[in-house]
């Protein structure tokens, strides 16, 4: 299980719903320092503990824990078993660096909402930052809610049903220029520089020649429009601490102040310590190994274009649909957070067993497309049903069929755009 942020810890649960029911055996690594995974990443002056972190940490730990699993099973059950690594974010990311660097490792790798373009990412943080910290530039919660609403008004029924879910992002052409200001503020309209703020977050980006996708229209109130109010949370915590301890190698310094060009021979080497960007996976996919990529549509952390770009990266270097279709599927979730809604009110159907299906994929040949597979929303209140969605893979998505209970998965159609 693959861990997240500037990790530190121990991961004890999976992403995938009754993996500890189901009885797998399980193992984690807190990548080479302790830790809360926000925390300034101090240890990344350490070079080794870079590494470590980087991508040396799930190969190290495998030797003694196999080791455990082979003296625990025996011999003749150990090399029969397969192995599964499932992780988001930057366990996402993890995930890829396995099937990209070391593809003998896992049968299998399960990569939700990946950190892979991690170099961009981290500087698209401070980009926007700095955005924000313009005169007039910063965003009210209440504008932030304003933008919210207006997009849900124009495109959430883009897939044949108005449930607070934008599940056509893809298809949402929203104008953001047509809520400036014509005449006095208010938290329903934005002035030119809260325009640029705004524009920062849905356009593609390029800092010191690394390129960011920038957003998709829908869960704009869990943007990075909203650092301001989340007391250092997210992209300003982890932004800043890519800037001063691995970038600069300076904490003293104003992070907002650093010029990333300067800093283009270490932003390389960064890149190539962290990121994990190949689309070749051929030799992963010699042996054997399956992918599985997932991704929340109103991911407010991650952009979920970036996956999107990956997952078209790999279909092309495999040599095109047909051959890509046989190791790896990718799957979006409409309405979901970063990793799930746990971290803000998404309301789409988040929680989804990407394991059992992996499983089922290696040992029996079955693809988790053609499973049927069900995600589950996981925060409902008290008193509402949860609702249920068709887990769709990509382009497909999850049309209403017109009739129907709409939080029932049965009601819902998985269609090409």
């Amino acid at each position: 299980m693959g861990g997240g942020g500037f990790d530190g810890s121990i991961t004890t649960s999976a992403y995938s719903p009754g993996v500890a029911q189901a009885g797998y055996a399980t193992i984690a690594t807190n990548h080479g320092h302790n830790g809360s995974g926000i925390e300034p990443p101090i240890w990344a002056l350490n070079p080794e503990m870079l590494a470590e972190y980087g991508y040396l940490a799930v190969p190290r730990v495998l030797s003694p824990a196999k080791a455990i699993l082979k003296s625990r099973y025996g011999a003749q059950q150990f090399a029969a078993a397969k192995m599964v690594y499932e992780g988001c974010s930057g366990g996402g990311r993890q995930g890829l660096i396995q099937a990209q660097r070391y593809p003998d490792l896992f049968d299998g790798v399960i990569s939700r909402a990946p950190a892979n373009a991690y170099t961009a990412q981290f500087l698209w943080y401070q980009k926007v930052a700095k955005q924000l910290a313009k005169p007039g530039a910063n965003l009210t919660s209440g504008k932030v809610k304003a933008l919210a609403s207006a997009v849900l008004a124009k495109c959430d029924a883009l897939d044949g049903l108005a449930d607070g879910l934008i599940g056509r992002p893809d298809a949402c052409t929203f104008d953001v220029s047509s809520m400036r200001c014509n005449g006095a503020e208010t938290d329903s309209c934005f002035t030119d520089p809260q325009l640029e703020t705004v524009n920062a977050i849905y356009e593609p980006t390029n800092v010191a020649g690394y390129v960011w996708p920038g957003f998709p229209f829908g869960g704009e109130e869990f943007s990075p429009t909203g650092i301001q109010a989340w007391g250092g949370f997210g992209p300003s915590a982890l932004g800043q601490g890519f800037i001063q301890y691995m970038v600069a190698q300076s904490p003293s310094l104003n992070w907002l102040d650093v010029d990333p060009a300067q800093y283009t021979s270490r932003l390389a080497f960064l890149a190539g310590q962290i990121d994990a960007v190949n689309p070749d996976l051929s030799r992963f996919k010699a042996r054997g190994g399956k992918l599985i990529l997932w991704t929340g549509l109103t991911d407010w952390l991650i952009t979920p274009h970036n996956a999107t770009n990956y997952y078209t990266k790999v279909v092309e270097a495999a040599g095109g649909q047909a051959p890509a279709d046989e190791f790896v599927e990718y799957f979006t979730a409409p309405g979901v957070d970063h990793c799930s809604n746990a971290l803000g009110t998404g309301q789409g159907a988040d929680l989804v067993n990407l394991v059992g299906p992996m499983f089922d994929w290696i040992e029996k040949g079955v693809k988790p497309s053609s499973a049927g597979i069900v995600a589950t929303q996981s925060n409902a209140l008290a008193g509402q049903t949860a609702k249920q969605r068709p887990l769709c893979k990509f382009p497909e998505y999850a049309k209403y069929n017109g009739t129907g209970d709409p939080n029932s998965a049965g009601s819902f159609s998985c269609v090409k755009p």
